[in-house]
């Protein structure tokens, strides 16, 4: 064989270009593998290292049971379901390549996240994470509970989708909303959804500020209990 030094260099490769390697399974059989089919690999198996991603296969046929490193639905199927229409999934607590996600992704509840098939970036939907628990049935699983934001396209059959937190680029920085009392009363329950415990600025009918003793119920949620019934709006940033 002659010597590498020998061999032309080509200045543009092309995903199609070819590598000698060995195959660990074939007896040490060296053999040609793509660019393309390498780069495939270690998207696939989640190799390359990207902060907050995950990859995993879209899991329909439960007919051998649930596979690690897949999403899938409770009752398998799915291909051809809106992203639009996702509310609930299952995914795996493990990679493909047997990797655990079980202390990470749980850390995704109440963010904005991206399903994305990674072959078509144009087939994905967003979501706000509503919750991340261990499936009653199947303990090696999440159940995820979603919201969807956004979406285009469906869920393909044997495709692998990219799992990871999402920042919409047209939100316009910091969250804030308006909160608006219509009828009397002296404690507001109020429903913000901006995953923070963020300030309160409340005024009545006539703008005029009132004070009143703030309830954190949780990164979304909170009451305001003031001395007296009245009627105004909150402002929460």
């Amino acid at each position: 064989m002659a010597r590498i030094s020998t061999y032309a260099i080509d200045a543009i490769p092309s995903l199609g270009d070819k590598v000698i390697g060995t195959d660990q399974n074939s007896n040490l059989r060296t053999q040609n593998y793509t660019l393309g089919e390498i780069i495939t690999l270690f998207n696939e198996q989640n190799k390359l290292g990207v902060a907050d991603q995950s990859v995993f296969l879209f899991q329909d046929d439960l007919s051998a049971g649930r596979d690690l490193g897949t999403i899938s639905f409770s009752a398998g199927g799915g291909i051809g379901t809106a992203f639009s229409s996702i509310t609930t999934f299952l995914i795996s607590k493990s990679s493909f390549g047997g990797e655990s996600r079980a202390e990470y992704l749980p850390l995704f509840i109440g963010k904005d996240i991206i399903l994305a098939q990674l072959s078509n970036i144009n087939n994905f939907g967003t979501y706000k994470v509503q919750d991340i628990v261990t499936d009653v049935t199947e303990p090696d699983f999440f159940a995820v509970t979603v919201s969807n934001q956004a979406s285009n396209g469906v869920l393909k059959v044997s495709s692998h989708y990219i799992f990871s937190e999402f920042t919409d680029p047209n939100s316009g920085g910091d969250k804030n909303f308006v909160f608006t009392q219509n009828v009397s009363s002296a404690t507001w329950t109020i429903q913000h959804n901006l995953n923070k415990f963020p300030s309160v600025t409340s005024v009545n009918i006539n703008n005029i500020e009132m004070y009143g003793d703030i309830e954190f119920i949780d990164l979304n949620n909170l009451t305001i209990t003031f001395s007296a019934a009245f009627s105004g709006k909150a402002f929460i940033n």
